[in-house]
């Protein structure tokens, strides 16, 4: 029977434990942890104990056991003081309310409008780059993701609605998430934060109010989310919507813009697939055109580098809760008031599931090859119910993207160096410098 608390990682300091080296690289701390003691440990992060765990069948008992013995709530305090209260940030209860509305705003039907924003969005941007430059597409993919989100919630007048300084006060919020330290410490960026969180409710304060005095004026995200009743029936109140909505905003191109960088850099350092994404883009999209939902049905290939950017380059690669009962692990029993993280650093590059897993090969998710079908063994999205509601939002944005930069487009990579940049939001590469010339038959 399992008794004793998961095995401490060595290295830890007095007091503070593993925090200096889990700000400096949480990946390499995770893969030690792995090396030295297996599939579970624990690491200490001041006064918190941490147990880690790797691979699907522990990471399906991280899932399944949310809202049981495990609880969301307490471990996203950093994203609460970011973003407000609301679905996993509040209670289980509060969460279980409000997800109809939250599967409302990702309903199969709302993707056409969603798709038309991304071609919209994405089209703009390459007429803007000219007919060659040179450009860091780390920057471009923030800029550009938050443009689709704004277009794809808000509605394509959204630049009317949200101006340059929406953007900035957003990017102090953003900026101060912090997964670590506690959110209330007297630091620079939460300073910023606590400014500009005022003045972003304020903005989409004054949208909502339109949305209400002319709704017949509307036909957007908000319009639908004011109409849409939570589980209980009750309509979500007004500041909940707006919460919701600064949110949408973060996890509709925050995390999207990582992985959209990634996406064109590995294509890009790995020519052979690009090769074959092209050859299957341009057979079924026509130079030029929008990318319809017809057509990406037929792009295998080019989701599948897409699935291959999430395991080896994850936007999320942490996940954590709180264990409210004891909670056997293995051999092992995690404790009450414990923290559980799931990481991707480990589970997604075991051999046991993954042939060859440090190499970028799209291949692996063929039929013929099958790898991946343990729904637990890439976490970058979540997984079971608790999965990212907007993963095929971000996915079609990703195919979008990639399908028209490299169908217009000679891009060649300069940056020679690209490492991941780990955020506490979530996760980017280092500048990805290319140099572009518009193809003749695009002009």
């Amino acid at each position: 029977m399992a008794v004793s608390p998961p095995p401490m990682l060595s290295g830890g300091l007095p007091f503070i434990g593993h925090i200096p080296e889990m700000m400096r690289n949480r990946d390499r701390l995770f893969k030690r942890g792995h090396k030295e003691l297996g599939d579970l440990f624990a690491v200490k992060l001041g006064p918190m104990n941490v147990a880690v765990i790797t691979g699907a069948e522990y990471n399906k008992q991280f899932y399944m056991e949310t809202d049981k013995s495990l609880s969301m709530k307490e471990g996203y305090e950093f994203l609460r003081a970011s973003f407000g209260e609301l679905f996993f940030t509040a209670s289980a209860e509060t969460y279980y309310n409000q997800r109809p509305v939250l599967q409302e705003a990702f309903r199969r039907e709302r993707m056409v409008g969603y798709l038309n924003a991304m071609n919209i969005e994405v089209q703009a941007w390459l007429d803007s780059l000219g007919d060659s430059g040179k450009v860091d597409l780390t920057a471009e993919m923030l800029k550009l993701t938050q443009y689709v989100a704004g277009h794809a919630f808000i509605g394509k007048d959204f630049r009317n609605e949200l101006d340059d300084q929406f953007w900035e006060h957003y990017k102090a919020i953003s900026e101060a998430l912090e997964l670590i330290l506690p959110t209330n410490l007297p630091l620079p960026k939460f300073f910023r934060r606590d400014r500009a969180r005022p003045k972003m409710v304020k903005t989409m304060s004054e949208v909502v109010a339109r949305r209400k005095q002319n709704p017949g004026q509307y036909d957007d995200l908000i319009s639908v989310l004011l109409q849409t009743p939570c589980k209980d029936g009750a309509p979500m109140d007004e500041q909940t919507i707006i919460n919701l909505f600064i949110g949408l905003i973060f996890a509709g191109h925050e995390t999207t813009a990582g992985q959209g960088a990634w996406l064109l850099a590995l294509l890009m350092q790995h020519p052979e697939h690009l090769e074959r994404v092209m050859a299957e883009v341009n057979e079924h999209v026509p130079h030029g055109a929008d990318v319809t939902h017809q057509m990406m049905s037929k792009l295998e290939y080019t989701y599948w580098a897409v699935d291959e950017t999430t395991r080896l380059r994850p936007s999320a690669d942490v996940q954590i809760r709180t264990v409210h009962t004891p909670l056997a692990v293995g051999q092992y029993q995690i404790p009450p008031g414990w923290r559980v993280m799931v990481n991707a650093a480990n589970s997604h590059m075991l051999e046991s599931q993954f042939s060859d897993p440090e190499t970028f090969d799209p291949a692996r998710y063929s039929p013929e090859r099958g790898e991946g079908k343990n729904p637990f063994a890439i976490v970058g999205f979540g997984g079971g119910m608790h999965k990212c509601t907007g993963m095929n939002f971000a996915k079609n944005e990703m195919v979008v993207i990639a399908a028209k930069l490299f169908q217009q487009f000679e891009v060649e990579l300069l940056s020679d160096d690209l490492r991941v940049v780990a955020g506490n939001g979530a996760n980017h590469p280092s500048p990805v410098w290319v140099k572009y010339k518009r193809k003749p038959s695009a002009s």
